[in-house]
């Protein structure tokens, strides 16, 4: 006999699972719609040459991809994620306006090594705006997911920022000049809080960038803290770096968007934070838990990528939020609300039961949550089935009460019980 079985991970979803998600993604839809952006939907499947474009995702995550020649021998993928798609959505419209102001939840595929908590199937949630230049357009994002994080009750978080000009700067400034070394650096120094700093200095080793240099990239990007404190650090050490100050100008301009949306208190500046992914060009930002430091948003500018496919280059910013990561953080929390049956109709006797199917609908047009039994129970187990699903209340349809129009309505916390009419069971 074959054995049925998931396939490697993959998973099933638990209805309280469901309920959750539903919950906390409407929730945060309904957030994200009142500050304008606005919903689509891509496909699963892109081509080969739109998920493995130069500017994409990188040769790291492509590797990761799953791809198959389909039946007319052309090579197609499962998106790995919302970004690339998003890409090529705008690539086709010409004629779209801007801003354009997107959010997006869908699932995403990547074939990595699984463990307790990773995937090879998981959800995204992006928000992005595309056309927008300005940093008030980050500051829109960021915004957006505090808001956001806020509202759903995840716990104390912070926003680490830095921006990836400031960084490739100060590579060059110590030496790390050829796009090999800077892409390399930049993926070294994404991975520093994961590894010891004999492995991290193996991985500049990687791209011929010595143990003394990769100490002084360490010291330089170690500033943190304050804004305005990180920026006047960087002006001091590199006054005269073009590519330093023109990220260190947008972050200035950054800061007082943050002050005007009221969510400066939240951010931190954080220079060794440069995200893993090779398309972001500017600023870029990561929310983390303050118990624990965990991940759970991040994101970030990619001017380049939509140009790679369109004859000018079209700027964007975007957010991405670690659903999955606050699903489990919430559950643990029982954030759990699962719909409750409000009545469940109980009927005394086999020749009662299209009239409790009938009450049921009655009371389901009203929008009441409302069961009946589909197992042909009898009265004592439907009852007991009642009370196992923590329904309030309970109709009980028996012939002689039906006989004058009348049913019995069991409050079952009170253990109270009425007779009514049969159109007046909402007001029992």
């Amino acid at each position: 006999m074959v054995k049925i079985e998931k396939v490697k991970g993959m998973r099933d979803y638990e209805t309280d699972d469901m309920i959750l998600r539903r919950n906390v993604v409407s929730m945060i839809e309904r957030i994200y719609e009142r500050r304008g952006f606005l919903p689509i939907e891509t496909p699963a499947l892109e081509k080969w040459d739109v998920l493995a474009g130069k500017d994409a995702g990188g040769r790291e995550i492509t590797e990761q991809t799953f791809n198959f020649p389909d039946q007319g021998g052309r090579r197609i993928g499962l998106r790995y994620d919302l970004t690339v798609p998003l890409v090529r959505y705008i690539s086709e419209r010409s004629n779209i306006g801007f801003p354009f102001k997107r959010y997006q939840y869908g699932r995403v595929w990547r074939y990595e090594e699984t463990k307790k908590g990773r995937y090879r199937e998981f959800y995204q949630f992006d928000i992005d705006v595309v056309g927008a230049s300005s940093v008030a357009a980050d500051a829109e994002c960021i915004s957006t997911i505090v808001d956001a994080l806020s509202e759903i009750g995840v716990g104390k978080f912070k926003v680490l920022i830095s921006n990836r000009k400031v960084v490739e700067g100060m590579l060059n400034f110590l030496g790390i000049k050829s796009k090999k070394q800077v892409m390399g650096a930049m993926r070294t120094i994404d991975k520093v809080e994961k590894l010891s700093r004999a492995q991290i200095f193996g991985e500049f080793k990687k791209y011929d960038i010595e143990k003394v240099q990769a100490a002084e990239i360490l010291n330089a990007l170690s500033r943190k803290g304050k804004p305005a404190d990180v920026v006047r650090s960087m002006l001091k050490e590199f006054p005269d770096n073009d590519r330093v100050l023109e990220g260190i100008n947008e972050l200035e301009m950054l800061v007082d968007y943050l002050d005007a949306y009221g969510v400066s208190d939240r951010c931190v500046f954080d220079l060794s934070l440069v995200r893993g992914l090779g398309y972001y060009t500017g600023c870029v930002f990561e929310a983390r838990l303050e118990k624990g430091g965990d991940s759970i948003a991040g994101g970030g500018r990619y001017d380049k990528v939509i140009g790679s496919f369109v004859s000018r280059e079209i700027p964007a910013v975007g957010f991405s939020l670690g659903i999955e990561r606050i699903l489990n953080i919430l559950k643990e929390k029982d954030y759990v609300k699962r719909p409750v049956c409000e009545y469940f109709v109980v009927y005394a006797g086999d020749e009662m039961k299209f009239s409790a199917v009938r009450i049921a609908e009655a009371l389901r047009a009203s929008k009441k949550i409302v069961e009946t039994d589909l197992m042909g129970r009898n009265f004592s187990n439907q009852m007991k089935y009642a009370n196992r699903i923590g329904a309030r209340k309970v109709v009980i349809v028996g012939p002689k009460e039906m006989a004058l129009g009348n049913v019995v309505v069991k409050d079952m916390r009170k253990g109270a019980e009425k007779i009514v009419e049969v159109g007046k069971i909402l007001s029992a």
